[in-house]
């Protein structure tokens, strides 16, 4: 096994300050901004490390470049930037891969039933058979390119150290992140001031290109899962985000909005560069918060899903080295990434600047 992958500590548990961040941590705590905030962002898939628990069942050709693929790992360097720039935004973050077990899909309390069944599908996939992994990837053993990260145990004994493990691993990051996050926007609605619009993202991001067998990050999409050029918004609706009142995540004209309000901030006026509900309506996280938010009754309070190309997250120069064969992963570009939540920031200003 590679020793450039990333690895968290064995044992280490996280709480609110290690996974919370907005501006003027650690000095003014959370409690004094609450009220400020119009912004909550999640980031379920931020991370990319493993709990060492793990070593012991993950790949031992796994790189870092596909360990860091199979995350969205550049949103935590925007996140927690985009905190620090706007200080009506909080950020919380998953600590864990989503290997250990997604936040972004429905909950489980045990990794077994639905790992094995995944592996069963894997097979049949291998096999030739076309057969997708809905219902069963809250523990996702392989890529998007179908790269190997977990090893498929071949003993009774190995499933029960596999599965036992990321059970335990699952209380300490992932877990931790679901109750975080949901005291979060609890401590958020409790002090906003009367009828202030209030916008909760989960945050991801996504290449439209897949990994060749050299490392390459070269290999198209299809097209139906391609992202525009710069992000698709998801509200649970379809492209004008309209759909029954009870089915949707935020009003179908404050998702316009908050559309609008971004393509003018990434400077773009065709209505491909930033999307609705295509290719993505919004996992999860989008249902969870979408469904308690809307039971408000407030037309500009709600949730949504929103993937950034990855490319324009990552810019140019990191995405020229993950064009090429290699198995590390670049640097965050600072100077890119001010650009980015420079433009981030000033979508924002204009939602709070227009009704």
């Amino acid at each position: 096994m590679s020793d450039t992958l990333t690895w968290i500590e064995a044992g280490r548990r996280f709480d609110f300050d290690d996974l919370v961040f907005w501006r003027g941590k650690p000095a003014i705590p959370f409690a004094a901004v609450a009220g400020r905030i119009d912004t909550v962002v999640f980031g379920p898939h931020a991370s990319a490390a493993f709990p060492a628990e793990l070593r012991p069942f993950v790949a031992p050709a796994l790189t870092r470049r596909k360990q860091y693929d199979y995350s969205d790992v550049i949103t935590s360097a925007v996140g927690r930037a985009w905190a620090e720039a706007d200080d009506r935004v909080v950020y919380v973050e998953n600590p864990h891969s989503r290997l250990v077990m997604d936040p972004n899909r429905s909950p489980i309390t045990d990794a077994g039933p639905g790992l094995r069944e995944f592996f069963a599908r894997l097979a049949r996939q291998r096999a030739g058979e076309k057969i997708g992994f809905g219902g069963v990837d809250t523990v996702r053993p392989v890529t998007f390119s179908g790269e190997t990260v977990l090893l498929e145990p071949d003993s009774d004994a190995g499933w029960d150290a596999l599965i036992g493990t990321l059970n335990r691993c699952a209380e300490l990051g992932p877990n931790a992140y679901a109750a975080v996050r949901d005291q979060v926007v609890e401590q958020v609605l409790e002090a906003r001031p009367s009828g202030q619009a209030l916008h909760v993202l989960s945050l991801h991001d996504t290449m439209n290109t897949q990994m060749q067998d050299d490392g390459a990050i070269t290999r198209e999409r299809p097209l139906a899962d391609r992202l525009p050029a710069v992000a698709n918004f998801g509200n649970r609706g379809d492209a004008r985000g309209e759909k029954e009142q009870d089915e949707i995540s935020i009003s179908a004209p404050e998702a316009r909005r908050v559309v609008a309000a971004h393509a003018t901030a990434w400077g773009v006026t065709d209505d491909a560069s930033v999307t609705l509900n295509a290719p993505y309506k919004g996992a999860y996280e989008t249902v969870l918060w979408g469904g308690r938010l809307r039971a408000l009754g407030e037309s500009q309070v709600g949730m949504l899903q929103v993937e950034f190309l990855r490319e324009t997250l990552l810019g140019p120069r990191a995405t020229a080295e993950l064009h090429k064969a290699g198995d590390g992963w670049p640097a965050v570009d600072q100077a890119h990434l001010a650009e980015v939540v420079g433009r981030l920031v000033q979508a924002g200003r204009l939602l709070r600047s227009s009704p």
